[in-house]
């Protein structure tokens, strides 16, 4: 029966990925394989795959399926479980409450749900990767393989970031990854076969990963920026935050100067003009594309919903609390807080990065702007991060690729109006990282690559890392993590 059920998950999922836009009722009936000869029949059928997969990452597939992975959860799951003294969970929702807490059950909806959303997109990019023979030429062939092989990379980077024990503990050969599904799940005997792969360890995850990224960024490189879609330098920006996890330095480095000096991109004028756009600015490598009919969520789910607080946006659950505005320097762009909204204000009334809230539910906090409009876009990849990130692996490094860690480091500094600094210390570095990158969602990973306590506990504690689901448990063959 498990079998079956996970089956016909597999099942309806891709159906839904094929034919997102369709309103009739789906006759869905379970199976002993899908017929992926009737299904990829065509290129176009091929990019509308690929098109699913794009909207699951954003979490878009209706009221059940809302907010995660990029579309929230990968950030809001980060802020939460790295928050000590610089923000609150002020919510009624008792699974962001868990995480917040540091206190999560084995059957907390929002973990449950991200495991499942992560692992649906990845049979459905493996489905995509498994039909390329039908593309129309090898140019669709490479493009399709490289933006399909760059989204796996990103979601298994973050399933074994969040679900297993860190990188640089020393045993990653041995510690429990996640399963490593590279195959699609489309008939009862694929499904037995996912059902006893186990976890591979955290370093095969990390292999499988640098793997797709690297190969993606290969297959991409003749296809430029690649308008809104991934890009070569998408799968290169995400392979600078692997290293950088890895203390890979001069990798890091050198893959953020390869987004840098792509001379495609270019920092906004002001800071705050990074975020609640409508379009891709100058400064997004990759930026979730949202409208009103296409979003994370508008009530329940979505970053505005839980970091806004303004009329007609919000619930302002995330709250930011006054010890993180004093880690910004006198002058900082990046650090105002702006105290007289009216009860009418919308984000477009904001100037301020950080602002008291004027909405209904939960007013009167102190809230972030960078998420201010649930249909407006969300940026996942902003060149501001790959100057940061090539600082930072050049200083440990001990290298200068492309620029000097003080040129990039004042680059950041100066947009956001402040002085440039001579010789920056590893401290400069990493909070100056901790100010441009606030709220984005890289708090937690960055604690932990930097083996800093976080809310009292050690960088490696095992309430740091998200429980195996408990339907999980009972479908696969895998352990569950250390204090679950």
């Amino acid at each position: 029966m498990k079998i079956n059920t996970l089956l016909y998950i597999c099942l309806a999922c891709l159906t839904l990925t094929l034919f997102p836009s369709c309103d009739d009722e789906l006759d869905i009936q379970p199976r002993q394989g899908l017929e992926s000869d009737q299904v990829f029949t065509s290129p176009s059928n091929l990019e509308a795959a690929l098109n699913g997969a794009y909207s699951e990452i954003k979490g878009t597939f209706g009221a059940s399926f809302a907010g995660e992975l990029y579309g929230g959860d990968f950030n809001i799951m980060s802020e939460l479980l790295s928050a000590d003294s610089n923000v609150i969970w002020g919510g009624s929702f008792n699974t962001y409450q868990e995480i917040f807490g540091k206190d999560i059950t084995i059957t907390n909806g929002v973990v449950n749900r991200n495991w499942l959303r992560a692992y649906q997109a990845i049979n459905n990019i493996n489905n995509v990767l498994a039909n390329l023979d039908v593309a129309a030429d090898q140019n669709q062939r490479d493009r399709v393989e490289g933006e399909a092989r760059t989204m796996r990379g990103m979601l298994y980077f973050n399933l074994v970031r969040f679900w297993s024990r860190p990188w640089g503990t020393g045993t990653e050969n041995t510690d429990p990854g996640v399963p490593l599904v590279l195959e699609p799940v489309t008939t009862v005997e694929d499904a037995e076969r996912t059902a006893n792969l186990g976890r591979s360890t955290v370093a095969e995850v990390y292999a499988q990963v640098l793997d797709d990224l690297t190969t993606a960024e290969n297959l991409l490189k003749s296809f430029g920026g690649n308008s809104t879609g991934i890009s070569t330098h998408t799968a290169a920006a995400i392979l600078s935050r692997v290293y950088l996890q890895q203390g890979r330095y001069r990798e890091a480095a050198e893959a953020a100067s390869r987004v840098i000096e792509s001379g495609l991109y270019s920092l906004n004028g002001n800071p705050l003009s990074a975020f609640n756009n409508s379009a891709n600015t100058s400064e997004d490598v990759f930026a979730i594309q949202q409208t009103a009919l296409s979003n994370a969520g508008m009530s329940n789910a979505g970053l505005a919903t839980f970091y806004a607080s303004l009329n007609g946006a919000g619930r302002g659950d995330i709250q930011v609390q006054e010890p993180h505005l004093r880690i910004f320097e006198a002058g900082d762009l990046r650090g105002g807080l702006q105290t007289d909204l009216s009860q009418s204000a919308t984000i477009v009334n904001v100037s301020e990065f950080y602002y008291i809230g004027v909405g209904t539910q939960n007013s009167g906090q102190i809230q972030c702007a960078k998420y201010g409009e649930p249909t407006l876009n969300i940026p996942v990849v902003r060149l501001a991060e790959m100057y940061l990130t090539r600082a930072e692996g050049n200083f440990e490094a001990g290298t200068t690729t492309g620029a000097a860690p003080a040129d990039d480091i004042n680059v950041v500094r100066q947009r956001a109006g402040l002085s440039p600094i001579g010789n920056p210390t590893r401290q400069d570095i990493r909070l100056e990282r901790q100010r441009e990158l606030a709220f984005e969602g890289f708090r937690l990973h960055d604690f932990k690559r930097w083996q800093l306590t976080i809310g009292g506990l050690p960088w490696d504690a095992p309430s740091l890392i998200l429980p195996i689901p408990e339907r999980e448990l009972e479908a696969y063959d895998i352990q569950q993590n250390e204090g679950y």
